[in-house]
């Protein structure tokens, strides 16, 4: 019994690591799609935000022909992903914001409605308990000159003031890395305005963080996990924001 037990639990344990892997895949291929519409191109030498997904894909172990299939799937379809927010209470006083990226989000909504109010959630409007604002880390390529009189930093200050971003933050002078915040509004724009102006966009994303973030007691942290990890494996969630307090 004990060893067939523990086969039990290798195969449980299996079943969960691939549930987990082709749950990642499915979001790193959806992020791949939509490089591929916000940078207008297939071609990763002409879209760097594709070409920033196709690395991480890589790193991931995401095959190469699972990458190029889903180039020519788009290639030849057009297949059009859009972003949408929804705002989710759970329990008293927990709220989330779930990013969805489809192509069907009235399906994805329908889908997820029972999910999550038999585990205790609603939809509501949370907007009014967080900030948010645009974000993009991007690296300033070799090739791009500045006088000798400037620093790497006034160079990448200068430019944020001329691109319309809000903030920036050197990261690391060594690999010319940068963060730029900016109006969420304005994102796409701003990645672009860089881009064209010598900058490889590795990441962006449109982040809410909480105005009062709360400490949960650890039989609802431990229920909100378990909702949490449900609502991550939903096909098409790609980001989740909430105020609970690390």
């Amino acid at each position: 019994m004990a060893g067939h037990s523990k086969w039990a639990n290798i195969k449980h344990l299996k079943a969960e690591k691939d549930e987990y892997k082709a749950v990642l895949f499915a979001k790193i291929l959806r992020q791949i799609r939509l490089a591929i519409q916000e940078g207008d191109s297939v071609d990763p030498a002409l879209n760097s935000m594709l070409r920033s997904e196709i690395d991480k894909a890589v790193k991931q172990n995401v095959p190469f022909d699972t990458i190029q299939n889903t180039l020519r799937r788009f290639q030849n379809n057009k297949m059009q992903f859009t972003k949408h927010r929804l705002g989710i209470q759970y329990k008293k006083n927990v709220f989330v914001i779930c990013i969805i990226n489809t192509n069907n989000f009235s399906g994805f909504k329908m889908d997820a409605t029972a999910m999550i109010k038999k585990s205790g959630g609603i939809f509501v409007d949370v907007t009014h308990i967080f900030e948010d604002f645009g974000w993009i880390r991007a690296r300033l390529a070799e090739v791009v000159l500045y006088p000798k009189s400037q620093t790497f930093e006034e160079k990448v200050f200068e430019d944020a003031i001329e691109f319309g971003a809000e903030d920036v933050k050197v990261v690391d002078c060594s690999s010319r890395t940068v963060n730029f915040k900016c109006d969420p509004t304005y994102l796409t724009a701003l990645c672009k305005r860089l881009q064209i102006n010598g900058y490889t966009v590795e990441k962006s994303e449109h982040i809410f963080y909480a105005h009062d973030p709360v400490k949960l007691t650890s039989e609802l942290h431990d229920a909100y996990q378990v909702f949490l990890k449900k609502l991550q494996i939903l096909p098409g969630v790609e980001n989740i924001y909430d105020n609970v307090k690390e």
